[in-house]
C-alpha cells in the first residue's frame, strides 16, 4: 500500500471527519448499505484490503495457522502479524533511528576503525580498504 501523510489534516479537522464517517455508519443496517458505503468510499484495491484483514481475523480467531492464511488469502506475514497484534491489543513498538553524533566519527580505540563507516554506503573499488587499516 501506498504510504500516505497526514500533512494537512488538522485535530480539530480529523475530529470532524471521524464524526462524519461516524454519522455514515450509523445508517448502515443491510448488507446493501455497506456495498454501497464501500463503494462511495473506498476503491476497490482498499475493499480487498480491508475482506483480506476481516479474513485473516477469522482464520486467527478459528486457530490456523498463519502459514495456511498466508497461503490462502496471498497476504504476507507482516499483514498477519499486524492483525494478530490488533487482536490481542499489543503496543507496537517504536522504533527510532539512532542519531550519528560526532562520537561515532572518532576511531574506536579497541579496533582503530570508524564506526561511522557503518552508516556509510560503499561503492566501487577499494570500498573495503578501511577495514585493511
Amino acid at each position: 500500500m501506498v504510504r500516505i501523510t497526514k500533512r494537512g489534516i488538522t485535530e480539530e479537522l480529523d475530529g470532524l471527519l471521524l464524526n462524519r464517517l461516524l454519522k455514515e455508519i450509523k445508517h448502515i443496517n443491510k448488507k446493501e448499505d455497506l456495498i454501497k458505503f464501500f463503494n462511495q468510499y473506498l476503491t476497490a484495491e482498499e475493499q480487498i484490503m480491508i475482506k483480506k484483514r476481516l479474513a485473516i481475523l477469522l482464520f486467527l480467531k478459528e486457530g490456523k495457522r498463519p502459514k495456511d492464511i498466508q497461503e490462502g488469502l496471498d497476504v504476507s506475514r507482516t499483514t498477519i502479524s499486524f492483525v494478530r497484534r490488533g487482536l490481542t491489543k499489543l503496543p507496537k513498538k517504536e522504533r527510532k533511528p539512532r542519531k550519528i553524533t560526532k562520537e561515532d566519527y572518532k576511531p574506536d580505540r579497541k579496533t582503530s576503525r570508524f564506526p561511522a563507516y557503518r552508516y556509510m554506503p560503499g561503492s566501487g573499488k577499494g570500498r573495503w580498504k578501511f577495514l585493511n587499516r
